[in-house]
């Protein structure tokens, strides 16, 4: 069939098998390794922005440290924290506040009981379970005694009851003493040591 050609046709069929052999190896070879080329180079432009962006914040660091710094301070500086040494001195002080508090308002304080300090985070809670006797007045005088407080003091709990009253000799009824008895947990908070 070859010989059948003029000497211009099979050089024609020549290169044309020549330009299809190349095209084919183009297709087969050359094509898929350009296309890992230009993903492994959009994947190191992605990796260069990560690394300018890792960059950034690792030198921005410093800067963040000394805002979470100042703003420590800041909350120090607004007296939120108990500033005691320990937790048993922070306790004490919860106590003889709560004392304090309730001697004041015309109350008479029944018990105190110290709960075991918990960490949370980088602060340490303290809590005081309060037992006291005294009217309503009395209790809200404490309340607001407590909120307004600084370093901060939340009341975790708080039950009252009514005291029974006496009973009326003449009538057998029982008066009310307007008297009631509360039961509360008092809680502060104190920067973990470092």
């Amino acid at each position: 069939m070859f010989q059948k050609l003029s000497k211009i046709q099979q050089r024609s069929l020549a290169i044309g098998l020549f330009v299809g052999v190349i095209v084919l190896i183009l297709a087969l070879v050359v094509w898929p390794w350009y296309a890992q080329i230009s993903s492994a180079k959009q994947e190191i432009k992605d990796l260069v922005f990560r690394i300018q962006r890792y960059t950034r914040v690792i030198e921005g660091r410093n800067e963040v440290f000394e805002k979470v710094e100042q703003s420590k301070q800041g909350l120090n500086a607004l007296g939120y924290f108990n500033m005691q040494p320990t937790p048993a001195l922070a306790s004490a002080e919860l106590q003889a506040f709560i004392k304090n508090a309730i001697v004041s308002a015309g109350g008479v304080l029944e018990s105190t009981q110290v709960i075991p300090q918990t960490e949370e985070e980088d602060l340490v809670h303290i809590a005081v379970n309060v037992r006291l006797t005294g009217e309503i007045p009395t209790l809200r005088a404490v309340l607001y005694q407590i909120e307004m407080a600084k370093p901060l003091k939340i009341i975790e709990e708080l039950d009252v009851r009514p005291i029974r009253g006496i009973r009326n000799r003449q009538n057998g009824q029982l008066e009310d003493m307007g008297t009631v008895s509360i039961n509360l947990q008092v809680a502060s908070y104190m920067r973990k040591a470092p």
